[in-house]
């Protein structure tokens, strides 16, 4: 028998105690190590670092070496670690989803890193590095050009090195992604022509450098699409990530508590949904709403500058309409979003409309709307078609998905956050989710008048085609689909007839098969949103404001939607 002295005891515990950490002095030591893992995935990853606004690391890319993504996997080890003490830790709600945040952000990146080997399997990981490092410098108002020149001189430095370290990395991808990256890397050598030549011509005293360093960053990316034409191409659908990645990175980096096998009957029942209600509405429209051909005076002089004003406007006119509805209480120093010409190196990669984020760590925001290129003299049909399309304000559906109150405004609410956490989270779920919910929720709110037949079968294909990437992300990446099965399926799927429907799918299923997951999201999200909607409504019963919802929802970050239940004190 052990003979315990109990006031030594007591004294033991007393002074284990007063070495514990208090709430406020625990929540302080969450922030502490959040600012540490925060600035070594920045510094990791520097052109995330520059989309987001953070400029420390501008004049370089990601390393991708052995060496280099060793290092980072045992810091990404440590903090795992130190961040586990925090997993029972009474913690305040707020830094409860800081915790979670924490842990996905670490976990993702692991798992990327040392499991999926990301920079081993993708050639376009490096194509995207390169362009999007330089881009992102091109686009940024944190500094003048003056300024900026000198980093984006020393990412054009980089470049060999980026692709030397591609070449040792990649070995066997599958045909698909030698596709992709081989296209990409065309437009990137031209973009990076550009780009110098730009600076040539603002900066003579550099042009000698400038064509020096841009020559032999081209030299290196043909380097590399001239190894991709030799490399002996891997298995048709080794680029499925596979179940069990699959399922990591939904739960971990969206925090879903079911699987892909739930995921895929859910799109599967959703689709099964939307396409009927998308062809019974259709139906409807055929028999009632058949207006014939509209009856519009077309001006002789129409240009593609009325077009691109058009769009701008539309932008403004529905920010306008959330103003004066209370929909979402818009911040007076909302950044504006200027609608422009997709620019040609990112054509072969944006094959519809995007939006382009302002980065929320920028002092100075400016957010961009990418639309198809308008040819400069368009046929007198032509511009006959796009004067119609304009005068029914056709643009509506586009502006209120990329723009108000879809990515600019939430992503700008999202940036307004303090917390250097919630700044730093993109998560797809929240973003491609809530844009998707804005195009039903705008509509119901009367943006488009009280019918508008043609609008709203518009949204309802939406949603179907969103319930068809569900179905084609999870199969394609579980290895149920092939890249042509998946091509075939929907086209079958989307009742695509025409030859500019069908490449546009075939596109969409490269991409997909480049990003798990990221298909998913748009319907995913929004129905999480909703969930959320249903159980605010009961909360709040006669209370309710739909206003106070959205704001609510906005303000926390661009965070998985699920974590709102808990930030919400909702009952699921």
């Amino acid at each position: 028998m052990i003979r315990i002295n109990k006031k030594l005891l007591v004294l033991l515990i007393g002074f284990v105690t007063c070495f514990l950490p208090s709430h406020s002095d625990s929540k302080e030591t969450l922030d502490q190590l959040g600012a540490q893992i925060l600035e070594s995935l920045q510094s990791f990853y520097p052109v995330k670092s520059t989309q987001m606004g953070i400029h420390s690391y501008d004049n370089r890319f990601t390393d991708y070496s052995s060496r280099s993504v060793g290092n980072m996997t045992k810091q990404l080890q440590e903090f795992q670690k130190k961040l586990y003490r925090f997993k029972d830790a009474k913690l305040a709600t707020h830094d409860q989803i800081n915790y979670k945040l924490l842990k996905s952000n670490i976990d993702v990146a692991m798992h990327d890193l040392k499991k999926v080997q990301w920079h081993k399997r993708s050639p376009q990981l490096y194509v995207d590095e390169a362009v999007d490092g330089l881009y992102a410098l091109v686009l940024s108002n944190h500094a003048p050009l003056s300024e900026k020149v000198v980093v984006m001189i020393n990412r054009m430095e980089a470049v060999p090195q980026l692709f030397s370290t591609a070449r040792q990395n990649i070995k066997n991808p599958p045909p698909i992604y030698i596709e992709a990256a081989t296209e990409s890397l065309e437009s990137a050598i031209t973009f990076y022509k550009e780009v110098a030549g730009e600076l040539m011509n603002k900066f003579p005293e550099r042009a000698d450098y400038i064509l020096k360093v841009s020559t032999k960053a081209r030299e290196g990316m043909n380097d590399f699409l001239i190894y991709l034409s030799e490399i002996q191409p891997g298995d048709e659908k080794s680029f499925a990530l596979g179940k069990q990645d699959l399922d990591y990175k939904l739960q971990h980096e969206y925090l879903l508590s079911y699987d892909s096998d739930s995921l895929l009957k859910i799109g599967e029942a959703l689709y099964e949904e939307a396409n009927t209600a998308y062809h019974e509405y259709k139906n409807y429209i055929e028999e009632h709403h058949q207006n014939g051909y509209d009856s519009v005076f077309v001006p002789a002089v129409f240009t593609k500058q009325d077009i691109m004003d058009y769009y701008n406007w539309e932008v403004n006119q529905i920010k306008l309409f959330i103003e004066e509805n209370e929909i979402i209480s818009i911040p007076e120093d909302i950044a504006p979003v200027t609608v422009v010409e997709t620019p040609p190196f990112l054509r072969s990669m944006i094959a519809g409309i995007a939006y382009n984020p302002a980065g929320p760590f920028d002092t100075e925001q400016q957010g961009y709307f990418y639309v198809r290129p308008i040819p400069d003299d368009l046929p007198r049909k032509a511009l006959e078609s796009r004067y119609r399309y304009v005068h029914r304000r056709g643009f509506k559906g586009s502006a209120v998905h990329e723009a108000y109150p879809g990515h600019h405004l939430q992503l700008q609410i999202a940036g307004k956050n303090p917390d250097p956490i919630r700044k730093w989270q993109m998560n797809l779920m929240m973003a491609e989710g809530w844009a998707l919910y804005s195009e039903q929720m705008m509509y119901e709110q009367g943006l488009f008048g009280e019918e508008d037949p043609n609008q709203w079968l518009g949204i309802l294909g939406g949603i179907r085609f969103r319930a068809a990437r569900i179905i084609a992300d999870m199969k394609l990446h579980t290895g149920q689909f092939t890249v042509q099965e998946c091509i075939n399926w929907m086209n079958d799927a989307l009742d695509s007839e025409t030859e500019s429907s069908k490449e546009y799918i075939r596109k969409q299923v490269r991409k997909y098969t480049l990003a798990p997951t990221m298909p998913m999201t748009y319907l995913t999200g929004k129905t999480e949103i909703l969930k959320l909607l249903d159980a605010y409504q009961a909360k709040t019963g006669v209370d309710f404001s739909l206003t106070d919802f959205h704001d609510a929802l906005l303000t926390e970050g661009c965070i998985p939607p699920v974590l709102m239940w808990d930030i919400m004190e909702l009952e699921q």
